[in-house]
């Protein structure tokens, strides 16, 4: 049988299983029989980026080499999410061209320096090096937004153009001033890395605290000098993660560790990656947070079997269950939680911190939480 005798349905069933933009646009050009399934296949397409695995509803650019963008925006007309490279597309039009072309664009990954998201109408995932919400149609709409560089001075100053905002993921270098700007009543995930030189103060714990609904957190710090204020309660964090390379020579980072979780008293699932938590400071850990169920210490390099025993006594004598996990056993955590990943993906299916966050580096982290109804 030639190949141009199998029948429609079969060749787009074979279509389906491919997901390389440059494959896709290749068959596109054969004839006007396979033009035309590689449309009908790529009008299904709702997720176009560098990385997506196997999926019907996605494409990806893979190899990250130019491609021919000529015929994108009559291929792709219905994608929800996309990602934009100087890498992939020859010129900054055609990227611009795609972006016109969709009714239905809910994200944007924008890694061009032309702020191509102002050809977007009401985004509600936002990607971008840096953010200015005067280029926007109507910032009210974003419920996810990913900056790489920017800083709480920036966040005061676009706040209040941030109604709905339900995730932030910065990335900044340096701060020298606290958040005094609007409440993020809507907030329920919060990313932070702080990247700085020298003894600067970190202010990320005190921006939660206008978080209200804030149920979790992954902060990454390379600093000593946080800033906390002892006298607020945060009672809806649920989820945190602590990644720290401090300059402590003191040995205060237990010290400050314990200010801090004593604000987090509804805490359900922790982990610490801290280089100075030792074996006599975990029994007053659970202590602190009576809520606990789940503690991930496999980044405190000084946590021993010593401690595994003392959770473990602690618990038969207090009546609790608290999942432990260190160096010695923390292969164990992938059988007692398979649902939560470490597979570094540029989206996530699902609005899922504890799936898509907990276990992962802040460098690998998504760039979207997508909703299971998109």
């Amino acid at each position: 049988m030639l190949i141009n005798e199998i029948p429609d349905d079969c060749l787009l069933a074979i279509f389906d299983y491919m997901n390389n933009t440059y494959d896709l646009i290749n068959c596109y050009k054969v004839c006007v029989k396979w033009s035309y399934l590689i449309d009908k296949r790529t009008k299904k397409t709702k997720y176009l980026i560098d990385q997506c695995g196997y999926s019907s509803d996605a494409v990806s650019y893979e190899n990250r080499r130019l491609i021919d963008s000529t015929c994108l925006s009559e291929l792709f007309t219905n994608l929800k999410v996309v990602e934009l490279s100087s890498s992939i597309y020859n010129k900054v039009e055609d990227a611009i061209g795609l972006v016109k072309n969709q009714k239905n664009l809910k994200g944007l990954i924008n890694s061009f320096d032309e702020p191509i998201e102002k050809y977007c109408d009401e985004p509600e995932m936002l990607s971008v090096y840096d953010f200015n919400p005067n280029i926007l149609r109507k910032c009210s709409s974003l419920k996810q937004l990913d900056i790489l560089c920017y800083s709480l001075e920036d966040l005061k100053r676009d706040a209040h153009y941030l109604p709905n905002l339900e995730r932030l993921k910065i990335q900044f270098h340096f701060t020298e001033n606290p958040y005094d700007g609007p409440v993020l009543e809507k907030l329920k995930i919060l990313e932070l890395s702080y990247e700085c030189w020298g003894r600067k103060i970190f202010y990320g714990f005190q921006l939660m605290d206008s978080c209200p609904n804030l149920q979790s957190a992954h902060i990454n710090m390379n600093t000593d000098s946080w800033f906390l204020d002892e006298t607020m309660k945060h009672k809806s964090l649920q989820d945190l993660v602590i990644q720290y390379a401090g300059y402590d020579d003191e040995g205060d980072d237990w010290n400050n560790l314990k200010r801090l979780l004593m604000k987090y008293p509804n805490l359900k699932h922790l982990s610490l990656r801290f280089g100075n938590i030792k074996d006599e400071n975990i029994e007053e850990l659970v202590h602190i947070l009576p809520n606990l169920v789940l503690l991930d210490v496999s980044g405190c390099n000084r946590v021993t079997q010593e401690a595994a025993d003392i959770v473990k006594d602690y618990c038969k004598r207090c009546g609790r269950s608290i999942k432990f996990y260190f160096n010695g056993n923390y292969n164990e955590i992938e059988s007692d939680w398979p649902q939560l990943s470490t597979k570094h993906e540029k989206i996530s299916r699902g609005f899922d911190f504890m799936k898509h966050c907990f276990r992962k580096d802040f460098n690998y982290l998504s760039h979207f939480l997508i909703p299971i109804n998109y």
